[in-house]
């Protein structure tokens, strides 16, 4: 044992003194690392109302149970088959309901492996915001009042799919429409909302009365209207125009209209409300447009599944298993009645992954689906936290060693592995 300590402290010397290695590129493969359970094990008691996180991984076992059960879902790493992820969404949910957090972590040690994201700077840190479903005013018939469309999917809208092509070009495709025979980049927002390229074209699913609260309907991806005789309509993302996402609270930061430290949705919409001739300018800034369907339940994620408050989570699908469960440790705010956080609490939470965006990119992004209500939208207008942590639960292959004294060795050392 003490060669092999000694062989550790000799390969860290070398590495170090060779200096700092060059950044690595994250894939799919190479996105999650195995971890020990006792990183978590003394945040599990913290999250003890699991009744939602079984509904939640039950519509992923539905999920799973819908693709060919052969399908390989990765995690990092590792790969495991459809059919035995319904299996471990199934026993997970049952283990959430029957199971107090003793019981549960050493069912998870024994029957589980934990992965960490190795985050944006390959040591673990994540960045959480938080995004909900928004309540907007609107009509089904274009009055004064409610004169800003929500435009269902354009019929001259074309998705590529580049895989068919090449494996290269895997996970990638193009968006665009057909004009004289070539495919054109489709229109971005200016020329939606603006030039008004699409009216006419019976593509309104309704109107609405503000067009900040259309704009972050389309950041949201998901909402419902209220209507004047007091019944609501659905809403949910159908497709992109194709344009890249821009932030324009980092465009306002860069024009030193709002600080980063005091950055925020309220913040935002303050701004846009108090500066009406900018407010077009400023909109426009970020091309992207989401067109919308009507919904009966909801809302959906990518996996086609109703998201549940406080667990679905969206994370970049190109690297994370769609539909896995996992568990994320982030702080979140405490509300008070009047809107404003008493304190903010480090907390771990047991999440699904149900849902993506085009602003979660990469390793180090999370945005963490909070609901629909008063203290969902605050929750989701202030959060942005750094040094936060996203793990995945998957499967205990058969081959792999029980947590006995030589496995928990074996994990401790595998930290930061493949």
């Amino acid at each position: 044992m003490a060669r092999y300590l000694l062989a550790i402290l000799l390969v860290g010397w070398v590495a170090a003194c060779s200096g700092p290695a060059p950044e690595k590129k994250i894939t799919e493969e190479n996105s999650l690392t195995l971890v020990p359970w006792s990183q978590v094990a003394k945040a599990i008691h913290q999250d003890s109302d699991l009744a939602s996180w079984a509904d939640a991984l039950e519509a992923s076992a539905g999920y799973y149970a819908s693709i060919p059960p052969e399908t390989m879902v990765r995690f990092g790493p590792r790969q495991f088959s459809a059919e035995t992820m319904v299996e471990a969404c199934k026993d997970l949910a049952r283990s959430a309901r029957s199971m107090e957090s003793t019981a549960l972590l050493k069912h998870l040690e024994t029957n589980y492996l934990l992965l960490r994201s190795v985050g944006s700077d390959q040591q673990g840190d994540v960045l959480v915001t938080a995004y909900f479903e928004p309540l907007l005013r609107g009509s089904l018939t274009q009055t004064k009042t409610f004169a800003h469309p929500i435009y269902r999917r354009p019929r001259n809208l074309v998705e590529v799919d580049l895989s068919e092509w090449s494996p290269e070009f895997k996970d990638k495709r193009i968006i665009g429409r057909i004009d004289k025979g070539r495919l054109r980049p489709y229109y971005d927002r200016a020329r939606i909302d603006q030039e008004k390229v699409l009216k006419g074209g019976n593509l309104e699913l309704a109107w609405v009365d503000d067009p900040i609260d259309l704009f972050f309907l389309h950041i949201q991806g998901s909402g419902r209207v209220q209507l004047p005789d007091g019944s609501t309509l659905r809403v949910g993302y159908a497709a992109t125009n194709g344009q890249p996402y821009r932030s324009i609270g980092a465009l306002l930061i860069e024009e030193n209209q709002i600080s980063k430290e005091n950055m925020s949705m309220p913040a935002l919409r303050q701004w846009l409300k108090d500066n009406p001739k900018q407010r077009d300018r400023v909109l426009n800034a970020n091309p992207s447009y989401v067109f919308f369907r009507k919904l009966e339940g909801g809302p959906f994620g990518n996996i086609g599944v109703p998201l549940t408050g406080e667990r679905s989570m969206a994370t970049d699908a190109t690297l994370f298993p769609k539909g896995a469960p996992g568990l994320l440790h982030v702080t979140l705010p405490e509300i008070n009645t009047d809107g404003s956080v008493s304190t903010w609490q480090p907390t771990l939470r047991f999440t699904v992954n149900q849902d993506t965006g085009g602003a979660i990119r990469g390793p180090g992004r999370v945005d963490y689906f909070m609901g629909f209500g008063e203290r969902a939208m605050q929750i989701a207008g202030i959060m942005k936290q750094r040094a936060s942590s996203l793990y995945f639960i998957a499967p205990r292959p058969p081959d792999e060693p029980r947590p006995g004294f030589f496995a928990r060795i074996r994990e401790f050392f595998s930290f930061g592995q493949p």
